[in-house]
């Protein structure tokens, strides 16, 4: 009896843990992948609430956009299982199924193994090597140095309120076609205008996205993300993927580093990095584990989307781009 209540208690200690990691990790870490983090300078908040911006932002949130679930599916995820159905999703889980594949000598793998060991793991007798994630995560996220890739606008009529998406393979294609590019890299679920209209409202999306990862039922995570944050429903579903897929895999690196008593208390308070500007173990976890299947998914980032950051960072790392241009070029 003593035995069964110690385990009921430490159980359900470890599922606090989990909750609060995921409630830290993911709006800290998707937002440094957007390009912010607390605190915004001063600078940053103009920026970000110019005039300018509102009334770009208003535009952006009249625009409707009629092809996103063609743009879901050319992701090319799998869902052999039908969880998204049992769970009541439009879009698919990019983690599950991870891709596996057994191989003699690492060389010999299909993709090259990534860089960093988070993103993967090696199991079984036989050599086999499991990523993050599902084959087409993969296959992009192994490529991106070469990537050259686009995601543009096409207005259909001269009101400029109805559009479609478009990948394309360089920006130059784009601009032949007469579409406006809004993002590098391909189109995903966070592509559209009115999430784009969010990351320019909401700066700091980092307070309310961690209200939501708090939350217990998947179906609760994904109606704070569409009603507090504002988030599209196709976006709020991979923002809602990447919370369990980090709740899963990151629970015991982020004990590890912060204690868990800091954890159970929410005080997990130390540097994101390092004197060499490295993501300390609990941050880096999410970064590798859960970041490739959330940048395929999504599509758009703040720094994909040439958004300003609150973070130094190198020039290469934002794409230039004006958003203005949906409404002003002809």
């Amino acid at each position: 009896m003593y035995l069964k209540t110690a385990l009921a208690f430490i159980g359900g200690l470890l599922g606090i843990c989990i909750v609060v990691i995921a409630a830290y990790l993911v709006p800290n870490y998707r937002a440094w992948v957007s390009g912010i983090e607390q605190p915004l300078t001063e600078h940053h908040v103009v920026v970000a609430t110019a005039p300018g911006n509102s009334a770009l932002i208003e535009k952006l949130q009249r625009t409707l956009l009629l092809n996103g679930s063609e743009i879901h599916d050319r992701l090319d995820l799998a869902d052999p299982s039908g969880s998204r159905n049992q769970i009541g999703f439009l879009t698919i889980n990019p983690y599950e199924p991870a891709y596996q594949e057994t191989y003699i000598y690492p060389d010999s793998l299909r993709y090259p193994m990534p860089d960093d060991p988070h993103s993967f793991e090696l199991a079984g007798d036989s050599p086999t090597f499991v990523f993050r994630g599902q084959e087409p995560v993969l296959q992009w996220y192994s490529s991106l140095s070469s990537n050259t890739e686009v995601c543009a606008v096409g207005f259909v009529d001269s009101t400029r309120v109805r559009y479609q998406l478009r990948t394309f393979p360089d920006p130059n294609s784009a601009v032949k076609n007469n579409f406006i590019i809004t993002h590098r890299h391909h189109c995903g679920t966070c592509s559209s205008l009115h999430d784009l209209a969010i990351y320019l409202e909401k700066p700091d999306l980092v307070a309310p996205a961690k209200k939501c990862a708090k939350k217990l039922k998947v179906d609760d995570i994904k109606a704070c993300l569409m009603e507090d944050v504002g988030l599209g429903e196709d976006c709020s579903e991979t923002w809602t993927y990447n919370v369990l897929h980090t709740r899963r895999h990151c629970t015991t690196a982020c004990v590890g580093y912060y204690g868990l008593w800091n954890v159970l208390t929410n005080n997990m308070s130390k540097p994101p990095t390092n004197e060499h500007g490295n993501l300390n173990p609990c941050l880096a976890c999410d970064e590798y584990t859960s970041g490739p299947g959330f940048q395929y998914a999504a599509g758009r980032t703040r720094r994909a989307s040439g958004l300003v950051s609150a973070i130094p960072r190198p020039e290469a790392d934002i794409y230039k781009i004006d958003h203005q241009r949906y409404f002003n070029s002809k």
